[in-house]
């Protein structure tokens, strides 16, 4: 019973989201269109939206599991409506000429010819609430806590509690509009139906269904949001928390660690891998984990099997991960590339490629790996950068998604040890810590090795310099770095036999994995496992290079 109630209160509390406020003047200024004799019009706008939003719940839970349809084709379908509305509205006459020019003769077509009469203002008035139902549907926490977490295991409560959903709704939107009504009905331009006030509203329609069309309403919301002197989502939230036996997050005894912020759309994503395209408007009602990564990383690496172990752990539950790769090198910018890696890693969730940084430059991230947790409304609540702290990742999660549930991820330690050597990158981009004759700078030279300290680097014969990389052009290339480290790793790509020599004092040679008796076969443009000590400390390391292998970075572990 209490959920019913909650689930009312939402939609009341709905009226006032970020998301909705901005279309009030459909709801008020459709209610008087029609003129003064039509009192049941605010009524018929109301119960149609509510009825949409209930029917547009429905084909969206039955579509998505069918057929994969995305919410954002119904939203485009309902702006269009709202248009076709406007221009009916903006100018009845003229729209019967374009209709009967394009000898569309449709059901629809002759609904909304007749929509911009009087003869029938109460079509209008259903058409306006049933365009806009879809956006309706998205903006309330409760919403989406229904549609993700209750429709999916239990129907008929899921659906009780839309309806009691969509009553609340319905009734708030139905004092509004009466409100309006009310209010001019002293106003007589307002009640011409044929007067300016007609025209303004189909523009008002008209502007409206290119914004939900053009999926542009999530970009009003979040400037809405930023200027409202409330917080509706917030309240409601607080409602959800006393269903779920969720403690506030905000405060002592929580793991968030962001203030509620906007999350910022996807942008400039490709190629994706494991899904169709998502955008994050879609996600709405989902807890999403947005995961920056890139596959040579080895603190990327390290990161994947936590993220697939919550995906699956809690992906029924109502977690998303999105795994965006934005490259660090040249080669991963290779679709196949980033293929090859999720299937070598055995990642299941969506991956997609961020080539051009939209969505890196977006978030203002900075690092690799980062992991940006979004609640059910779209706020970021929870950022966690490089590796590590796993557990309080997974509490951040279930924190957001309303459980207590034993971790699945163990304390786990960076394996990063004392006095390790930084990662050395190759390329002039961002080159330290190299010696040697000539100094380092973009093109062929042939190059002549200086003695080492620790964590420095030296090159002998012949190489191709670039920003991000050095290429072998001789057989007698050399690269010899003095290392602290447990384990090395090395970025490289090319076709090739690279040779090892490996001086520890104090210590046995240990090859890496990638590292046959000192033989390192380069056979594709990715991470390789040249190193692995039983504990940490200094090592010589001398690769011999053959022309043509890319070198870009050593990275460390313990």
């Amino acid at each position: 019973m209490l959920m019913v109630l909650i689930s009312f209160a939402a939609g009341v509390l709905t009226v006032l989201a970020p998301c909705v406020l901005p279309l009030l003047p459909v709801i008020i200024g459709g209610s008087l269109v029609g003129g003064p004799g039509n009192r049941s019009r605010p009524i018929v706008i109301a119960t149609s939206l509510a009825g949409a939003v209930v029917g547009f719940t429905l084909i969206l839970k039955v579509s998505t599991l069918a057929a994969g349809v995305s919410q954002q084709i119904l939203e485009v379908a309902s702006g269009l409506l709202l248009i076709l509305l406007g221009l009916a509205l903006f100018a009845p006459v003229l729209w019967a000429k374009l209709a009967a020019m394009t000898r569309i003769e449709t059901m629809s077509n002759q609904l909304l010819v007749k929509a911009g009469h009087d003869r029938r203002p109460i079509l209008g008035a259903a058409l306006i609430g049933l365009a806009l139902g879809p956006v309706f549907a998205s903006c309330s926490p409760t919403y989406a806590f229904i549609l993700a977490s209750i429709l999916p295991r239990d129907l008929a409560s899921g659906l009780l509690y839309l309806l009691a959903y969509a009553v609340g709704l319905a009734a708030a939107l139905l004092a509004l509009a009466l409100a309006g009504k009310r209010f001019t009905s002293q106003l007589g331009w307002a009640l011409n139906p044929n007067g300016w006030f007609r025209r303004i509203f189909g523009l008002v329609l008209i502007m409206i269904g290119l914004v939900v069309a053009l999926g542009l309403v999530a970009n009003v919301e979040v400037w809405v949001a930023a200027h409202l002197p409330f917080d509706e989502a917030h309240f409601e939230q607080q409602l959800l928390n006393v269903q779920t036996g969720t403690k506030t997050s905000n405060h002592i005894g929580s793991v968030l660690n962001v203030e509620p912020t906007p999350a910022p759309q996807f942008a400039g994503l490709t190629n994706w891998i494991n899904s169709s395209p998502l955008k994050l408007s879609d996600l709405r009602g989902k807890v999403v984990l947005v995961d920056f990564w890139t596959y040579s990383c080895i603190n990327c690496i390290r990161t994947l099997p936590y993220l697939e172990k919550w995906y699956q752990t809690y992906h029924d539950q109502g977690l998303v991960i999105i795994g965006v790769n934005t490259p660090e090198f040249a080669f991963e910018h290779v679709p196949g590339n980033v293929a090859a890696a999720v299937r070598q890693f055995d990642i299941t969730y969506p991956v997609a490629l961020d080539n051009n940084y939209d969505t890196w430059n977006a978030y203002n991230n900075n690092s690799w790996p980062a992991d940006y947790l979004i609640d059910r409304t779209g706020n970021i609540r929870y950022l966690a950068t490089g590796e590590g702290d796993y557990p309080t990742t997974e509490q951040a999660i279930q924190q957001i998604l309303g459980i207590n549930h034993n971790l699945t991820t163990p304390t786990s330690n960076v394996p990063i040890s004392a006095d390790q050597t930084p990662e050395t990158y190759f390329g002039t981009n961002r080159a330290d810590s190299y010696t040697g004759t000539p100094d380092l700078s973009n093109g062929l030279s042939t190059f002549t090795a200086a003695t080492l300290t620790p964590n420095q680097w030296t090159l002998s014969g012949k190489w191709q310099i670039a920003g991000d990389s050095i290429t072998s052009q001789s057989t007698s290339s050399k690269l010899t770095a003095s290392v602290v480290a447990k384990d090395v790793y090395l970025v490289a790509s090319g076709s090739g036999t690279v040779h090892l020599e490996l001086n520890s004092p104090g210590s046995s040679t240990e090859f890496g994995s990638d590292a046959l008796q000192g033989a390192l076969s380069i056979t594709s443009s990715r991470l390789y496992h040249i190193v692995s000590h039983p504990q940490a400390g200094s090592t010589t390391i001398t690769l011999t290079v053959p022309p043509g292998v890319t070198l870009y970075t050593f990275t460390f572990g313990s």
